[in-house]
């Protein structure tokens, strides 16, 4: 029955959308800005926060929205976890209490719209302003893990804002998507959109971000990039298709690549945590 009921609610935003598209576009291009960069996400349990609140908690501030930074340890090598699509950083629990207990200092933060940090939206520009305040603000950071959309910003950091990614000395990034476009054609998909729609939402996210979807492509980003990195996806992720991780370890010069089964989107599993861990370290 939910699944029923959810399919009529997209039906029907779908029918809204296509509808705006011949008597209002300007208000098609806002509102469907606004639907494909809202993460919908969840609230923070409450044994989730309890986690949260024993590390060190700060706030910066991105175009006007207040990020929830954290810091755990004291160790000397110091690393920043980035998560992904409607997550927070609770998500990296077990690898922040494996590291701190082997001279890490760890860092992470909520993107925005996502865990204690405010807003109501997410993009792949705005994440890679968030992660280049957290850098700047915390500049003995040395190795970066992501996951999700929060890769897919890494890549377009490590490419946009190269002059502050010189102490960077690995990255890993997980299961990450590699197209913008495939937000477009996910939600073409299950709102039925018609073309005309989705053109004019493709025009509001060219104007908002200074380029075209076709522009954000995270094996594109990574040509020229010199910095150890460690992709990993799993075959039968769901969510994100494994053939862009395997294009950006084609791109990216010092990169290898780890291709898992069963672990799905979340690549949760203690084993490849270890090999995060000795990529890190080795």
């Amino acid at each position: 029955m939910r699944k029923k009921i959810k399919k009529i609610i997209q039906k029907s935003v779908g029918y809204y959308f296509n509808a705006l598209a011949y008597v209002s576009p300007k208000t098609l291009e806002k509102q469907g800005f606004q639907l494909f960069c809202n993460p919908m996400a969840k609230t923070i349990k409450t044994h989730q926060l309890q986690f949260l609140e024993k590390g060190k908690n700060e706030i910066l501030t991105i175009e006007s929205e207040k990020i929830q930074t954290y810091k755990w340890g004291n160790g000397s090598k110091k690393i920043v976890f980035i998560h992904g699509w409607a997550s927070h950083s609770f998500r990296w629990k077990s690898y922040i209490e494996n590291l701190i207990e082997n001279d890490f200092t760890v860092y992470a933060f909520d993107a925005p719209a996502h865990g204690l940090s405010t807003g109501k939206m997410l993009h792949v520009v705005l994440y890679g302003k968030a992660i280049n305040q957290m850098i700047l603000h915390n500049q003995e950071i040395e190795y970066i893990v992501s996951h999700s959309i929060g890769g897919f910003a890494t890549t377009y950091w490590l490419q946009h804002y190269k002059n502050n990614t010189k102490n960077i000395k690995k990255v890993v990034i997980m299961g990450a998507p590699g197209e913008a476009k495939d937000f477009f054609d996910f939600y073409q998909s299950i709102l039925g959109l018609s073309q005309k729609a989705i053109e004019i939402i493709s025009r509001s996210f060219t104007k908002r971000l200074g380029h075209e979807p076709s522009y954000f492509s995270a094996s594109k980003f990574a040509t020229d990039l010199e910095k150890d990195c460690l992709i990993i996806h799993d075959k039968n992720d769901k969510d994100t298709n494994p053939n862009y991780s395997i294009e950006l370890n084609k791109n990216w010069n010092k990169s290898q690549l780890i291709l898992t089964e069963g672990l799905g989107h979340n690549l949760k599993s203690k084993n490849l945590e270890q090999k995060v861990i000795d990529f890190i370290l080795n």
